[in-house]
C-alpha cells in the first residue's frame, strides 16, 4: 500500500516484485509513485528517512531489521493493558485487567451484563471474545488461541447499543499529538473491522463531539511514559444509553492504520467526490475471480471509482485471503452496499 502513497523521489522496498498489471492499474488511476526495489537492492548513498507500517524497524544495508529499542517502546505503548491504565479515568465503560483463568472465573461470578475479553495485542476486532450471557462460558476455551493467554482486558460490552465507530488520525512528534482528521469505520455486530470511510464533510456526530474527543486524547496522551514519534490513530465509538454517549478512546494504534492510508490517498488524489473508502473483502470461496474483468465492469456500471489497493495474487498466482479495494463516490448512502452486492461470494 506504500507504493501508491509514495512520491516519485521515494524508494519503496518490497519483498517480492509487484505484478506489472497492478503497477499499471495504479498508473492509469493517476498515481505517480517512487522507484520500487527488492529488499537488499542497493539504495542511494544520500540520507534517507524510513517510513514503515509500525515504528519498530530500522534500515541496515538496504534491508529492514528490527530495532530492539523501538520494538520495546512499541510493545509497551500498543499494549491494551498499558493503555487502560492511561485512559481509565476518561472511560465511560468499566474494565478490569485479568491476569489468570482463576482470576477471570472469579470476576465473571459478579458480572451480570455482557463483556468483551480483549487480547493484550490484537488487530481489528479479531482477537476478542464477546460474552453476552452466562451460557456462553464455553467460549473461554478459545482464550489460548484467540487471545494468546493472559493478561487480557475484560471490558463492558454495549453490543447493539453501539451505533457508530470512528477513528481520529494524528501525527505524533516526541509524544506531542497533532490532529489531522477523522474516519468512520464499517464494523460488524461482533466488532470485526470490515472497512473505513472518509467524507468531504466530517460526520455530524463526530463533529459535534470533536472538542471532547480532542481534549480527551490530548489529556490521555500526556500520560505516555515512552517517547514516540510517528503516525497514530485513536479508535472510539458512540452508543445509546439514556442519550447518545461518546467513548472517545477505545484503543490507540501507534502505527500506520487503514484509516491513515485512506486519509493520505484522499490527500494525494484530492477528489471532488463526497466520499472515499477502503473495503477489505474475502477472496471468493466458490468462483475463480478474473479480477481485471471484474473491476473494469464495475467501473463502467457503478456510480463511482474502484481501484485495487493490494495485489489479488502472489507471484505464484495463488490468491491472497483478502482483497483491499479503494473507492470514491458521490452516492454516500448506497455505494458500499452496491459493491458488496456485486462482489462474488
Amino acid at each position: 500500500m506504500f507504493i501508491p502513497l509514495s512520491n516519485t523521489s521515494d524508494f519503496v522496498l518490497v519483498s517480492d516484485h509487484p505484478d506489472p498489471l497492478l503497477l499499471n492499474h495504479w498508473d492509469l488511476a493517476g498515481f505517480k509513485f517512487g522507484t520500487v526495489l527488492l529488499e537488499g537492492d542497493l539504495l542511494p548513498s544520500e540520507e534517507l528517512e524510513l517510513v514503515s507500517w509500525g515504528e519498530l524497524v530500522r534500515l541496515a544495508d538496504s534491508r529492514i531489521e528490527v530495532d530492539p529499542e523501538k520494538l520495546e517502546i512499541s510493545r509497551t505503548i500498543n499494549s491494551k493493558i498499558y493503555q487502560w491504565d492511561l485512559r481509565k479515568e476518561d472511560s465511560l465503560l468499566s474494565a478490569k485487567i485479568i491476569t489468570s483463568e482463576d482470576n477471570l472465573l472469579s470476576e465473571l461470578e459478579d458480572v451480570h451484563s455482557p463483556v468483551v475479553l480483549k487480547a493484550e495485542y490484537g488487530l481489528a476486532g479479531r482477537n476478542q471474545i464477546v460474552l453476552g450471557q452466562a451460557s456462553e462460558s464455553w467460549k473461554l476455551s478459545q482464550i489460548p488461541k484467540r487471545l494468546f493467554g493472559f493478561p487480557i482486558l475484560m471490558e463492558e460490552w454495549v453490543g447493539e447499543r453501539r451505533i457508530l465507530d470512528f477513528s481520529t488520525l494524528w501525527d505524533v512528534e516526541n509524544s506531542k499529538f497533532r490532529y489531522l482528521g477523522n474516519t468512520v469505520m464499517a464494523v460488524d455486530r461482533d466488532g470485526t473491522f470490515r472497512g473505513i470511510r472518509i467524507f468531504k464533510e466530517s460526520n455530524p456526530l463526530v463533529e459535534t463531539f470533536l472538542p471532547k474527543i480532542y481534549s480527551t486524547v490530548q489529556s490521555v496522551s500526556s500520560k505516555l511514559t515512552e517517547n514516540y514519534s510517528g503516525p497514530c490513530s485513536v479508535d472510539g465509538f458512540f452508543f445509546r444509553e439514556d442519550t447518545i454517549r461518546c467513548q472517545p478512546i477505545s484503543e490507540f494504534n501507534f502505527r500506520y492504520s487503514i484509516g491513515r492510508v485512506l486519509w493520505e490517498l484522499r490527500q494525494k488524489r484530492n477528489p471532488k467526490s463526497n466520499e472515499s473508502g477502503i473495503l477489505i473483502l474475502p477472496y471468493p470461496k466458490v468462483e475463480t475471480l478474473n479480477e481485471w474483468d471484474w473491476i473494469q465492469t464495475q467501473n463502467e456500471s457503478l456510480n463511482g471509482f474502484l481501484m485495487y489497493l493490494t495485489p489479488v495474487r502472489d507471484s505464484k498466482k495463488k490468491p491472497y485471503q483478502n482483497i483491499v479495494l479503494y473507492y470514491e463516490t458521490n452516492s454516500v448512502d448506497h455505494f458500499v452496499e452496491e459493491i458488496l452486492s456485486v462482489w462474488p461470494s
